[in-house]
């Protein structure tokens, strides 16, 4: 069992990740430094962009979200509380306002991650000047809308539902409407859907109440209908600062009617059946493709799931591992990527002292190092043990 107050397997480095991701995005990522707080470790991101001339519109921290640094960091980017002394961001070069409170903030882990405990984290940011902050209710931002010339973006994050004392499948039911507001207040509409995350505490207690609201949702709003983009998912089991049911991260893309458009385009799993074969509603992955050749492939969360399914090598850790390495790499693959095309990528486990496995596995099957960071989460089913996300940018044609 790694100590409460290690955060990483050994021998992982931390250093800062930075890649584009499509759309003009930059994606700044790190694994915790030993001792490292979450406002330390966002700090250290929010550096690297700002030295960049870049500006984060969204972050998320896997750690302890009931640690004191975590619920103040998350209240201050809410705009509930001012932040505590020791976990104040530094002011940011965009209009005076404070960076802890310029961007949506999620502080998650698992019900049982311990106090101290601080695994990686990862910001989304944008070049200085480019987009507009999206505010909530509240008057709290909530993410940020640009465009370019082929299209226009909405990228939302930290939602939460508009009564955390409701039921969970009334909560889940509430968030979509949450987002579908605010898609329309940015001309956007649910077709404009390519990637969502959801973060729902508890996940293993309700993740099939979810999937009804989810689906009901999808079946209201056309989603399903012959032609319509389902968006990519990662749907993980993780608990929040706000004690809502579930938290949401959404992307939505707006292509141009321009004569060479943004394409977006959902991917198959080679090695596996589509989700919705199971009553679970996301793309296995989605592509964004851009008139300047440049592709950005969005890999949703993937697991040990057979063609029929079933979760395959119930109880085996590594063999579970291998498995969802070769599923991602035949996604890759089949869009002409390797695994030194990716941008980005999360490593969710549900325990702690299974974290080491990663590197020994992914040495073991020659694939490279690549950009990750660590996450202490429940997977969707309870004998599922290690699960994967990804991002993959490339200039080559698929």
């Amino acid at each position: 069992m790694l100590p409460a107050t290690h955060h990483l397997p050994d021998n992982t480095p931390a250093p800062i990740h930075a890649a584009p991701l499509g759309g003009g995005l930059l994606s700044y990522t790190a694994n915790a430094l030993p001792n490292e707080t979450p406002s330390a470790l966002l700090q250290r991101l929010t550096d690297a962009a700002t030295s960049n001339a870049a500006h984060p519109i969204q972050g998320t921290i896997f750690c302890d979200p009931t640690n004191p640094d975590a619920k103040n960091l998350t209240a201050a980017a809410a705009g509930a509380a001012a932040p505590t002394e020791n976990c104040k961001l530094k002011t940011e070069n965009c209009g005076g306002e404070a960076a802890a409170a310029a961007f949506p903030i999620s502080c998650l882990g698992r019900h049982d991650t311990p106090r101290n405990n601080v695994l990686g984290a990862r910001i989304t940011a944008l070049p200085a000047g480019t987009f507009e902050r999206v505010k909530n209710d509240h008057g709290a931002p909530c993410g940020a809308r640009w465009e370019t010339p082929h299209a226009r973006y909405l990228l939302l994050g930290a939602l939460t539902p508009p009564d955390t004392t409701a039921e969970r499948d009334e909560q889940a039911t509430a968030l979509w409407h949450t987002l579908k507001t605010h898609l329309a207040a940015a001309a956007l509409d649910t077709r404009h859907l390519a990637r969502t995350w959801f973060y729902n505490d508890y996940i293993l207690d309700w993740y099939s109440a979810f999937n009804r609201a989810r689906n009901a949702f999808f079946t209201a709003n056309n989603i399903f209908a012959p032609g319509a983009l389902v968006p990519a998912s990662t749907g993980i089991g993780a608990s929040n600062s706000a004690n809502a049911a579930l938290t949401l991260d959404a992307l939505a893309i707006a292509p141009k009617n321009t004569a060479t458009p943004l394409r977006i385009t959902a991917v198959p799993s080679p090695l596996q059946c589509p989700a919705y074969d199971y009553k679970s509603a996301f793309s296995r992955a989605v592509e964004f493709t851009d008139p300047t050749g440049q592709r950005h492939l969005a890999i949703s969360g993937t697991a040990s799931i057979e063609p029929n399914g079933r979760t395959a090598h119930p109880g085996d850790l590594d063999a579970q591992i291998d498995l969802t390495l070769r599923v991602v790499g035949a996604i890759l693959e089949s869009r002409n990527m390797t695994w030194r095309d990716t941008a980005r990528s999360i490593l969710y486990f549900p325990k702690l002292e299974w974290m080491p496995r990663w590197q020994a596995r992914r040495s073991a099957l020659g694939i490279p190092d690549i950009p990750a960071i660590y996450a202490h989460t429940d997977i969707c089913r309870d004998d599922l043990l290690f699960e994967l996300e990804l991002d993959a940018t490339t200039t080559k044609a698929a």
